[in-house]
């Protein structure tokens, strides 16, 4: 026995001392390539312009290359010319099947598909698309989700498929994990470049760039699930001699479809969030109308559209869900449901819809009654006007202050000084400075990945302009939390506050970040500071929810024990709550910081400066290597970023469990 234990202690030893020397030997690494760089630079405080690697003459060679053999080259005339024709017929089809279905026919078969989720989700679904057309968007609200319907089902045949196959083999997973991880951290902006520039303007870039924004969800959920079903029930299915094929089709799928049915929900809502962006390149909809009222300063047109899909995201989010969990009453309850009734209702459900389309074939019911209602397009311009009126006017007034003096105030007094310091500081020494954080926080690998992708960075010529992003993100972050974690302390602590406050944070988080702009900019003008407000509002909801989250799944019998030992409400929740809370609080921190970033890149549209405003100018003025070297960096920035912040949760996560 004392042999065992001496030999299990001595490999142990042996795994530590490994695990040691192999991270001494990447910080090592990252060490020495730091100091030849900084030595081969001269320990120049700028980058050395020299070392630009010149990415940007190359895509843009290639681009011209592209353009001139679009119209004869085999491969565009044999391969993305009837790809591109197949998309935009699909995108077509779906739109004039909704418009000849008519607006009664479209209401009553979604509130069919609503059904398993109760009487209450059904009538909620007829309200929200009656609302549609209260607005006076109903054929832009068709447009939207003919395009979002065709995308979300093309990642679903990609995805699903994909997901099976991860989920049974190690080697797929592996393969597809790092295409997946770019996918979901390259910003959507950067998919508008190579997708304009292969299908062209119009729907099928817009198709394109949706998928791509969609299909990862669907896949990692999809592979999860089928990783995820028991051992023993697959064990059981062999053993009875069940084929591949039929373990598949039998026993995994069905135990999977929970997860699998996650994965579209997630899919449904990434496709509905990008709905804006894919009008940047000729998508059609509630997009474009979003993105017309950003042209134009109209805040009542674009929070029209984006009530709109709002109201879309969370009726898909609803019945997905009621789908989702109706497939995982039948996963834990198998053999239950039974099929002749089910069946019945199907026969039901297919029958009143088939009345209705032919009653409303037989008798035209015409355009939406009541169109534009409810707009709030006039009352919301109205506000904005008198806002504008009486805050900017008085800007130069100490006391009463006003939008023009407060961004006035933060550009000159934090954002300039802040990006002054980044940017005036040593790239080496910067450098150094998150290699040694992450060396401290994450491990030796990721203190080289940060230092290689910082330098990357710099070669792609972009240092400066990511130290100015880097500088509203820094800024954006820190008022978002400020603002974010004493809300979501409140609504930790009071059930009446979390209820008020919940359909206002799926609202935030289901409107499109361009229509937090248009308010901004008719206050603030165009620049940072509308970029920076739109982003911090744009980052709230997920630190609040898991701050909430964080203090309200802590045990009731430590609260309890507090309780008991005569602590206060204030003591209560800085001695107890708070320190327990702090990983979930920390993961919120990370989310929101990398939901800053996303948002400040977006304001590159109002004039913000930085790596957003690059991939805007290689999006309009068709300088795509301009915009693939900002979309990169904007890529290696987020990683860094993120690797570090979900290494202090991680850390905080191991001090409160012991």
């Amino acid at each position: 026995m004392a042999a065992v234990e001496s030999a299990g202690q001595l490999r142990g030893d042996v795994t530590a001392r490994s695990r040691l020397l192999s991270t001494s030997g990447w910080a090592l690494l990252a060490i020495v390539l730091l100091v030849v760089l900084a030595a081969a630079a001269g320990f120049r405080a700028d980058f050395p312009g020299e070392w630009n690697l010149g990415i940007a003459e190359r895509v843009d060679a290639l681009a011209r290359w592209v353009i001139s053999a679009r119209a004869s080259h085999p491969l565009f005339v044999y391969g993305f010319g009837p790809l591109t024709d197949l998309m935009a017929a699909a995108v077509s089809a779906a739109e004039g099947l909704l418009a000849w279905l008519g607006w009664v026919a479209v209401v009553v078969g979604v509130v069919l598909l609503a059904a398993p989720g109760g009487v209450r989700l059904a009538t909620t679904t007829a309200a929200g698309l009656m609302l549609l057309g209260l607005l006076g968007l109903w054929t832009e609200s068709m447009e939207t989700l003919a395009l979002m319907g065709v995308a979300v089902l093309v990642s679903l045949a990609l995805g699903v498929p994909l997901g099976i196959l991860a989920g049974r083999s190690d080697r797929v997973e592996g393969a597809l994990r790092g295409v997946l991880d770019a996918m979901q951290t390259l910003p959507a902006y950067v998919y508008l470049l190579p997708t304009v520039l292969l299908f062209s303007i119009g729907d099928p870039a817009a198709l394109i760039a949706t998928v791509v924004y969609a299909l990862p969800p669907a896949v990692r959920l999809t592979s999860f699930g089928i990783r995820s079903v028991p051992a023993v029930a697959v064990e059981v299915g062999t053993a009875f001699g069940a084929t591949s094929r039929q373990l598949l089709r039998k026993v995994q799928l069905p135990l999977a479809a929970p997860s699998i049915m996650a994965g579209v929900n997630q899919t449904i809502m990434m496709a509905l969030s990008i709905a804006v962006i894919a009008a940047l390149v000729g998508g059609g909809g509630l997009g474009r109308e979003v993105l017309r009222g950003l042209q134009s300063i109209d805040v009542g047109k674009a929070l029209d559209a984006g009530i709109a899909i709002v109201v879309l995201a969370i009726l898909a989010d609803r019945i997905s869900g009621a789908w989702g969990r109706r497939a995982g009453r039948r996963a834990r309850r198998p053999g239950t449901a039974r099929f002749s009734s089910g069946r019945a209702r199907f026969a039901l459900g297919v029958g009143s819809f088939a009345a209705v389309v032919a009653a409303g074939y037989a008798l035209p019911l015409g355009e939406f009654p009541l169109d534009g209602l409810l707009s709030v397009q006039e009352p919301a311009n109205a506000v904005v006007a008198w806002l504008r009126q009486n805050l900017f006017a008085y800007a130069d007034i100490a006391v009463v202050g006003g939008t023009g003096a407060f961004s006035d105030f933060l550009t000159l007094y934090v954002l300039n000084p802040l990006r002054a310091v980044l940017v005036g500081l040593p790239w080496w020494l910067l450098t150094a400075g998150v290699a040694v954080l992450a060396l401290r926080t994450v491990g030796a690998k990721t203190a080289l990945l940060s230092v290689v992708a910082l330098v990357v960075i710099g070669v792609l010529g972009m240092w400066d302009l990511s130290m100015d992003t880097l500088s509203q993100v820094l800024l954006a972050a820190a008022i978002a939390v400020v603002v974010a974690v004493p809300i979501g302390i409140l609504a930790a602590r009071s059930d009446a506050f979390d209820a008020a406050l919940r359909p206002v944070l799926d609202a935030a988080q289901t409107m499109p970040a361009f229509v937090y702009l248009i308010p901004v900019i008719a206050l603030f003008n165009v620049g940072r500071v509308p970029g920076l407000i739109a982003a911090v509002v744009y980052a709230l909801p997920p630190a609040i929810r898991l701050t909430d989250l964080g203090i309200r799944q802590l045990p009731a019998e430590t609260i309890e024990a507090a309780r008991s030992a005569g602590a206060t409400s204030r003591q209560l929740l800085t001695k107890v709550q708070l320190p327990l809370a702090k990983p979930s609080i920390m993961l919120g921190v990370n989310q929101t910081i990398l939901m800053v970033l996303a948002g400040v890149i977006i304001a590159g549209l109002v004039g913000s400066t930085g790596l957003g405003l690059e991939v805007v100018f290689g999006l309009t003025r068709t300088e795509i290597g301009r915009g693939v070297e900002a979309g990169v960096s904007i890529v290696l920035l987020g990683v860094v970023l993120d690797r570090i912040t979900q290494a202090y949760g991680r850390l905080e996560n191991r001090i409160v469990t012991g």
